[in-house]
């Protein structure tokens, strides 16, 4: 038994069951997860390694090199990009898209950084392996006061947190701009040298005095006790109280020769303000299955809780609120379903009438209610993304149903009754219905099987608009004909052929007649949309629309922090002068040191340097954060010539950390920086491009200090006897660490203020001889010089890599900059010396990627497209025919684009993929018509003409109600959507006119068709 004679036998259950699925889907639309977009998994884990007073070039060869060697050997990997810094090696381990699961990966990097490790020299840290470096942080909380002390701030910070992780949602809270604490032993060198004293002394003393070792145990009766000697240092008189024995043998204690501070780390190397007050930020993390809208509702009400409890002066702000975020973008999606979904059920009213307009249009909201229950099923989240899938799918899923009410109307009118008529269209057209559902979710496929991030992020169309289609064409097989059991009569149905029909067997019988000419004509159309299409603007993923932009500023590397900090409280003070007194600015906050968390998906994060700074400013209107943005970046500028400035709005799709990078990779840096210069003096010819850098910066100074081997031999000094010396009276010493509660606090032995960063002194510190006991003057065994070096050492795949940057201006276009420096770069490779080569980075890579990603599995869908056809056709001519149409929807596509000024990119080629497959639908039908009226008795000339006609108005209403549901999408989806609903709209109705006119012309050119002599 058919689905069609069980639903019309049945009717009375179709119709309950169907209000049940109407009722279950409304519960499943609001019990969907939300989110803004359905993200993708960042495939980078971070490698950081402490060499503590090594050179940039030491860090590179004795740590960097040795590590990348090991990691480079898993085969996973994608490309391993390192940073070696005085003192520090990052690794950035990055591996190929395809791979999914992550765990094991991180599990097997672990295992080759540890073996690795085990070739560093003494004085290395243990290497840090971070795999949650792509966590999205996507609530920012900062926590402010006009009065407290920065402990109590702490306190009321920590306090929050700990509710905060009460939160079901909730998967981690991280606490920015917590100042860490430090127990200071700081002594005066004069004064050690008098009692013949040293740092390395004091340091052996400290770390024998703290302890925390077991005694053992003791058997006492019928229980063993344990035995805990004292020694550990449990408070600071403790430590004032350490005895030191003196040479003389004589005891004093340390409080004698040093000062014991328990204070905040200083100098700091993170620090975070709010509106230029400190502050500390709670970055929240949401779990994997978590409801970010139902998070948002419980964070505010939180908030709201913990801030009738908080002291006056302390506030706690939201500065970045992703469930708003979130509800903004969903909610204007479904307003553009819903306006989308009004204007297809009106198109129908108008087009078919009342009472078969009703029929079809009660297909519409059913199939997305539908729709929203298997989403719940399969895990698809309401999304920009998947709703802007439901909004192409309108078009489409009314296809079915119109076919179906338009078979039973004909049927009818021939004399059958209304279940005849429908059990007949179910016969006949159940299979090549089918056959168009599940050729143009074929048409998707290829960004489903994407292997990239753009794939993983886009790929939930290809789902939402075959379970759409699904669900549409069982509707069409059921519902429809039940209620045009109820609803539909013959007076309805009476023919009446309207002028269009007249006008249309004319415009079919003419370029049947001249068939070769209209070939012609189609491709020499088809070939100017292509020169065209070089004109639009060529973009990746546009900005997004939210009213935030980052302000990234880079001092040159070795920058004191406080340094830093000046210059932030000077853009501060501006931004709060001009932009937050007259309220165009919501609030602001800075990262100093370091980048703000990933607080966006998209956001490139910066891992810490002193000399680096991140202001994130959230503009009140989204009609002012350009100006805004360019006002705040140009005073920066002007402000601080040597400093590099980068705002960004937050972008879209995957992160991009420059719109413009060329990379420049080989092994001598001198070779490197000569090509990087001629690259970036030939980018600053460009009106579009600004502020053009590389990622090395400039050379270090830095003091080197010569021993002399034959005077310090003399006096009995060694070269680590100097360092020791110069360390602790500079740096200071991290001895032991001090416990309190469940903290464990270093106590570090240093230099006092006075002589630690007194240039003048320098030589005149002293320097203990572990052998002789002696302490020498610096001068005397060693000198000073300047000397200049890399400030850092940045690899790709193992080799030096200089990455010239840059900016575009607002109205500018990236990839159009990649096409004018192309022949450029071309010329000047020739002139590269051998293993010296270069890359395209920025837009042109990420672009480039996303595109491959599709392109490479397009034979897979057309191979599946294909084999739909040839088993619905049983014919290879009819395939070929259908597949030679598709790439004329160009034409379209390219008008649209150019007349709306819109740009090509990413979504485009969605738009293309979709309009592709809407094509096929229609030309599914429209042949297998031909066939039937074929099989009627008509020839095949007559055929061809009554099966167009016959499918005109349905191949029309598909295109009308397509066009009306992407209308809203077209003006209310944002730059991101806008160039798909264009590309869909206009292609469309340049396909429409190849669909019913094209189509017919090379199937009488394909089987041999002959006009009939009497045809006029």
């Amino acid at each position: 038994m058919s689905i069609t004679k069980f639903a019309l036998e049945k009717s009375t259950v179709t119709i309950v069951f169907s209000f049940m699925l109407l009722v279950y889907g409304v519960i499943s639309f609001f019990d969907l997860p939300r989110a803004k977009d359905p993200g993708f998994i960042v495939r980078t884990a971070t490698v950081v390694t402490y060499f503590p007073g090594a050179s940039a070039k030491r860090v590179e060869q004795l740590v960097t090199d040795k590590l990348e060697k090991t990691i480079q050997e898993m085969p996973e990997i994608d490309y391993i990009r390192s940073t070696s810094k005085n003192g520090v090696s990052i690794i950035f381990v990055n591996v190929l898209e395809k791979y999914k699961n992550m765990r094991e990966i991180w599990d097997s990097l672990r295992r080759k950084v540890q073996k690795g490790s085990r070739e560093l020299p003494e004085g290395t840290s243990e290497p840090i392996v971070n795999d949650e470096f792509g966590d999205v942080y996507g609530n920012l909380i900062s926590v402010t006061s006009d009065g407290l002390e920065y402990k109590e701030l702490e306190d009321i910070a920590n306090d929050t947190k700990d509710m905060i992780l009460r939160i079901s949602e909730v998967a981690k809270v991280e606490l920015l701009g917590e100042q860490p604490q430090r127990v200071y032993v700081e002594f005066d060198n004069t004064k050690l040298a008098k009692l013949n004293l040293s740092a390395s002394y004091l340091k052996n003393i400290l770390e024998q005095k703290n302890i925390v070792l077991s005694g053992g145990s003791i058997k006492v009766d019928s229980s063993r006790m344990l035995i805990e000697p004292t020694g550990n240092y449990e408070n600071i008189k403790q430590i004032e109280n350490t005895i030191i024995v003196l040479p003389t043998k004589e005891y004093i204690y340390l409080k004698d020769i040093a000062n014991i501070k328990y204070e905040y780390k200083d100098p700091s190397s993170f620090i975070v303000r709010k509106g230029g007050k400190e502050s500390i930020v709670l970055a929240i993390s949401m779990k994997d299955d978590g409801d970010i809208i139902k998070l948002g509702e419980k964070l505010d009400a939180l908030i709201v809780d913990v801030q009738k409890k908080l002291p006056l002066g302390v506030k706690l702000d939201k500065l970045f609120d992703e469930p708003k975020i979130v509800e903004g973008i969903v909610g204007d999606f479904v307003d553009n379903l819903l306006q989308a979904m009004g204007l297809v059920i009106l198109v129908m009213l108008f087009s078919l009438g009342l009472r078969t307009g009703l029929i079809v249009a009660v297909l519409i909201p059913m199939s997305v209610l539908t729709s929203f229950i298997i989403m719940g099923i399969f895990d698809i989240w309401l999304d920009q993304v998947s709703l802007a899938a439901l909004i192409i799918s309108l078009g489409l899923l009314v296809d079915s149903a119109i076919v179906m009410s338009e078979s039973i109307m004909v049927l009818m009118q021939r004399g059958k009754s209304v279940v005849e008529a429908s059990l007949q269209s179910a016969n006949e057209l159940k299979i090549p219905l089918l056959t168009s559902a599940l050729t143009t979710s074929a048409a998707f496929l290829p960004i489903f099987l994407a292997k990239s991030m753009t794939g993983e992020y886009t790929n939930s169309i290809f789902k939402v608009v075959t379970i759409t289609l699904l669900s549409s064409w069982v509707l069409a097989l059921t519902l429809t004909p039940v209620l045009s059991k109820y609803f539909m009569k013959k007076k309805d149905v009476e023919e009446k052929e309207s002028r269009f029909y007249y006008y249309y067997r004319k415009f079919l019988k003419a370029i049947l007649k001249y068939r070769y000419a209209t070939i012609l004509v189609v491709i020499l159309v088809f070939v100017a949309s292509l020169k065209l299409l070089d004109i639009v603007p060529k973009k990746f993923f546009p900005p997004s629309s939210e009213p935030s932009f980052t302000l990234e500023l880079r001092l040159p590397v070795g920058t004191n922090i406080d340094t830093t900090k000046e210059a932030v409280a000077k853009i501060e003070e501006y931004i709060n002068k001009n932009y937050i007194e007259n309220k165009q600015v919501k609030s602001f906050v800075s990262f100093i040191g370091q980048s703000a968390p990933r607080f966006w998906l998209a956001y490139d994060q910066e891992l810490a340097s002193v000399e680096y700074s991140t202001i994130l400013v959230n503009v009140r209107e989204y009609k002012n954060l350009y100006s805004v943005k360019k006002d705040v970046e140009d005073f920066t500028k002007n402000s601080f010539p040597d400093m590099q400035v980068t705002a960004k709005v937050l972008a879209n799709g995957p992160p991009v950390k420059k719109p413009i990078e060329i990379r420049v990779s080989g092994k001598d840096m001198n070779k490197l920086f000569n090509l990087s210069a001629k690259i970036k003096q030939e980018l600053s010819q460009y009106d579009e491009v600004k502020t053009i850098v590389d990622d090395w910066g400039i050379r270090n100074k830095k003091f080197v200090v010569d021993i002399d081997e034959a005077k310090a031999l003399k006096e009995g000094i060694s070269n680590l006897d100097i360092a020791v010396s110069l360390q602790s009276a500079l740096s200071g010493f991290e001895v032991t660490t001090f416990r309190k509660n469940d903290k464990l606090i270093p106590i570090v032995l240093r230099s006092n203020e006075n002589t630690k960063d007194d240039l003048d002194r320098l030589q005149s510190i002293s320097v203990y001889s572990q052998s002789s006991g002696k302490n020498i003057p610096l001068s005397q065994v060693a000198s000073l010089k300047v000397v200049f070096e890399e400030s850092k050492i940045i690899r790709r795949d193992r080799l030096k890599t200089v990455t010239i940057g840059a900016n575009i201006k607002q109205d500018a276009n990236a990839l159009a900059v990649f096409e004018k420096i192309q022949p450029f770069m071309d010329k000047i490779e020739k002139e590269f010396p051998l293993g010296y080569y270069y890359e395209f980075g920025g837009e042109y890579e990420a672009s480039g990627k996303a595109n491959k990603s599709i392109v490479v599995n397009l034979p897979i869908a057309l191979m599946a497209i294909i084999l739909l056809m040839v088993a619905q056709f049983n014919s290879i001519r009819k395939p070929i025919i259908i597949l030679l149409t598709i790439p004329f929807g160009i034409i379209g596509v390219s008008i649209g684009l150019y007349i709306t000024g819109s740009y090509f990119g990413f979504m485009t080629l969605l738009g293309i993929i979709s309009l592709s497959g809407i094509v096929i639908n229609n030309a599914i039908v429209l042949l297998e018509r031909i066939k039937l009226e074929y099989e009627n008795g008509l020839e095949l000339y007559d055929a061809i003409i009554e099966a167009g006609v016959s499918r005109f108005r349905p191949i029309i209403l598909t295109t009308i109600t397509t066009i009306f549901g992407l209308v809203p999408l077209w003006y209310s989806g944002g730059e991101m959507w806008q160039p798909m609903a264009i590309s869909i709209i206009f292609g469309l109705m340049f396909s429409t006119v190849l669909t019913l006119g094209l189509i017919p012309v090379l199937y009488s050119i394909f089987y041999k068709v002959k006009r009939q002599k009497n045809a006029k």
